[in-house]
């Protein structure tokens, strides 16, 4: 063990019972002999005069005790951070001393702020090693599932099949022809949009003022309109065959409520331009 570990650990074993003391190791910095925590509160309560305490021997020592303290494992690690948070603070307290008085000095405050932010992360730094050291461990709080020990008749044993035949068939996979086996699944026949107006077109004449757009789907005989699919399908169909002959001026579609009946109502105007030929798709742009 280093010398700087033997005075550590004396350190700690002399480290004195004084007021306000939560187990913090003791320190010679020559202006004060006693606890960490304690020289911390005297020094934010301005009754020791930190002018005289030397940042390197402080770091030296904080680091012989820290040390010493991760060797033997008697500190838990929560109280390690808080330790080294109360070392920042000493350490920010005699920097303060080492900074320029005038308040207008830029990189001063950029310092200062830099500071400030280093020991808000090691307070986050903190509350996680203590969250950690909360959390159940494995092999002590729980324990993984045990494995089943391989079989020694497996171990060691030849391969059940012949690895140059199995290359072999792999090549003649290889070199066969491309075919294309891509699954594809054949469409159901459903009602589409050309058949709902070819219908329409066909029944307007027939039907009277206010029909129901129910009485232009497609009749229950066809195939087309057996499954639930097919019939959803074939009212989605005509309703966009009847909104195509509507933008064409044939009909006029009509609903008195919200998710009521939707009736078709002929258009009977002399001066309307003839009727376009329907194009796929073009009751959808």
């Amino acid at each position: 063990m280093t010398p700087e570990a033997d005075s550590a650990e004396a350190f700690l074993d002399a480290a004195p019972a004084a007021a306000g003391n939560s187990g913090a190791p003791a320190l010679r910095l020559g202006a004060y002999e006693g606890p960490l925590d304690l020289l911390l509160e005297l020094a934010r309560a301005q009754r020791v005069d930190l002018a005289q305490i030397s940042v390197a021997t402080l770091a030296e020592q904080f680091e012989a005790v820290v040390t010493a303290a991760i060797e033997r494992r008697a500190v838990p690690l929560p109280r390690l951070a808080d330790w080294l948070i109360t070392a920042a603070w000493l350490t920010l307290l005699r920097s303060r001393l080492l900074l320029p008085a005038a308040p207008e000095s830029t990189e001063a405050e950029r310092e200062a702020q830099g500071l400030r932010r280093r020991l808000a992360d090691r307070e986050w730094a903190s509350r996680l090693a203590d969250w950690l050291e909360r959390r159940p461990q494995l092999g002590r709080q729980v324990f993984a599932r045990g494995e089943a020990e391989p079989d020694p008749a497996i171990i060691g044993a030849p391969p059940l099949a012949d690895t140059a035949e199995l290359l072999r068939a792999c090549l003649r996979l290889l070199v066969l022809p491309h075919r294309d086996q891509v699954y594809r699944p054949r469409p159901p026949a459903l009602w589409r949009v050309p058949d709902a107006l070819e219908r329409m077109r066909k029944l307007l004449p027939t039907v009277g003022e206010g029909a129901d757009l129910v009485r232009f789907l497609p009749p229950p005989s066809d195939k087309r309109a057996k499954s639930q699919l097919q019939r959803r399908a074939a009212l989605a169909a005509t309703l966009m065959a009847g909104l195509e002959l509507g933008r064409e001026g044939i009909v006029a579609l009509n609903q008195d409520e919200a998710y009521g009946i939707i009736h078709i109502l002929p258009r009977s105007d002399p001066d309307r331009a003839e009727v376009p030929e329907y194009i796929p798709g073009s009751c959808c742009s």
